[in-house]
């Protein structure tokens, strides 16, 4: 079965590329090196949003509102909703060749491939987890892990077809939420709020991995790195 090759965290550089460059990176390195790639970094204070909500009539005095108060909205190449980043977020991304013709069709068996690796994770804290869609969580989805109908990592897909076989580069990301569940869902809150949306997040929809097991966001990542080096984590050879 084919594995991932692990990059180094600051191998993600919001320092001198935006998130969406730091995406294409790692997806332009799984088509150099032609396989898998990894990468595992924890959070910093901002927001992460699709690139949808650049449209957004308020969009862009409301990402500068929040700039001015240490909270960068940064555009995504998936789509989805608001995710809310702080260094209590692990962020996981994978990029790895796929050849399916037709990514609405694959999406689903990737998803299951990056939930397996998920809930591997979770269980080396001993948190049983499944996955489903939590309403009223931030950036819910039908791929959500939770736990007791709680969300504690989100999930999101981008497929970038090639010019040549295989047919697609995917990026699957994750977001774990290892503490402060509760300040997240008010930061992705204060977001929809700066865009005069009506839409909110209830903080009881969601929940951390410190509610559970007595780890950090740094414990969290670096047993994730670990479930990669092991071989924990394949992908779907289709």
């Amino acid at each position: 079965m084919p594995r991932f090759t692990l990059l180094p965290a600051d191998s993600f550089d919001l320092d001198r590329h935006d998130w969406a460059s730091n995406e294409q990176r790692l997806i332009d390195a799984s088509v150099q090196q032609q396989g898998g790639v990894a990468l595992v970094h924890c959070g910093c204070d901002g927001i992460v949003v699709p690139r949808s909500y650049r449209h957004k009539p308020s969009f862009a005095a409301a990402r500068a509102a929040l700039a001015a108060d240490g909270l960068p909205v940064h555009i995504r190449l998936s789509g989805g909703g608001v995710v809310p980043q702080s260094p209590a977020t692990v962020n996981l991304q994978l990029a790895y060749p796929a050849r399916a013709t037709h990514p609405a069709v694959a999406a689903e068996q990737h998803y299951r491939h990056l939930c397996a690796l998920l809930q591997k994770l979770f269980a080396a804290f001993a948190i049983p987890t499944d996955y489903h869609s939590v309403p009223g969580s931030f950036c819910d989805g039908r791929f959500n892990l939770a736990v007791g109908g709680r969300k504690i990592a989100g999930t999101a897909q981008y497929w970038q077809r090639r010019a040549a076989p295989p047919q697609h580069t995917v990026l699957a990301s994750a977001v774990i939420i290892a503490a402060d569940a509760g300040a997240l869902t008010a930061r992705a809150n204060r977001l929809e709020a700066a865009l005069h949306s009506p839409q909110r997040y209830r903080p009881d929809s969601t929940t951390a991995i410190a509610d559970y097991a007595a780890a950090n966001a740094e414990a969290v990542a670096a047993t994730l790195r670990d479930l990669l080096q092991n071989g924990a984590a394949t992908w779907p050879e289709t």
